[in-house]
């Protein structure tokens, strides 16, 4: 691959998510595709790697999309564009909307859980159902609800209740979050937790049942959204 341009891997990227140039010139603020297009033209770009600020707009662009029905396009493969083997410590979490937004605005999707291992849960991000947000989240994009399952955070939450999700949050010390391994399309492991603090490494999280404090890398678990409310099941 390192024989392999970067404007033509960068490409074949755009090529593999489905992405208009001019989809990619707005993520990059500007106004026409040929405020981006030079990036693919080897006679205009010559440097081996893409810059840092052009991979962070690129990544909630491209990462976990693959239009042509292949595998879905994984956060090393964009850092990969800059000359990185893996991402760079200190890089925010990346804000990535789940798929399938339901077509009524009124409305967003609910996804079910299953537990995993380690205290974690399988959600599945293919809708079970339609609900009526509270009124914060009519308007926002990509929100949506996760049915709880298990008891590890009783009673903030209990098995059955809905926790409301608004991805573009940025994570706050003592507030409720879901942290994904990978962007959230499909299946996708996750952790519901309080986050208690967080620093360019790592999260420090809280659940109730039992009661523990622990912490996980930011690497590990680079995509963070916050939950904003509930509906109980009862």
């Amino acid at each position: 691959m390192a024989d392999i341009p970067v404007t033509a891997r960068l490409k074949g990227l755009r090529g593999r998510a489905g992405v208009s140039m001019a989809e990619a010139a707005k993520a990059l603020g500007h106004k026409t595709p040929s405020g981006y297009q030079h990036y693919e033209d080897p006679k205009k770009f010559t440097r081996p790697y893409l810059p840092r600020e052009i991979i962070e707009k690129l990544l909630p662009l491209f990462v976990g999309r693959a239009a042509d029905g292949g595998a879905p396009i994984t956060e090393d493969e964009v850092w990969a564009l800059g000359g990185y083997d893996e991402p760079p410590r200190g890089y925010k979490p990346m804000i990535i909307l789940p798929s399938a937004p339901s077509p009524n605005r009124s409305l967003i999707p609910v996804y079910s859980a299953a537990r995993g291992g380690a205290g974690h849960v399988i959600i599945d991000h293919t809708p079970i159902e339609d609900a009526v947000p509270p009124e914060e989240l009519l308007h926002v994009r990509g929100a949506y609800g996760i049915l709880i399952v298990g008891e590890s955070m009783v009673p903030a939450y209990k098995p059955g209740d809905i926790a409301w999700i608004n991805p573009h949050k940025h994570p706050e010390r003592e507030t409720d979050v879901v942290l994904y391994h990978v962007p959230p399309n499909g299946e996708a492991e996750a952790i519901i937790k309080m986050l208690v603090s967080f620093s360019d490494r790592e999260w420090k999280l809280r659940q109730y049942q039992p009661a523990r404090d622990f912490s996980e890398s930011r690497h590990d678990w680079p995509v963070c959204h916050r939950i904003v409310g509930k509906r109980n099941v009862r």
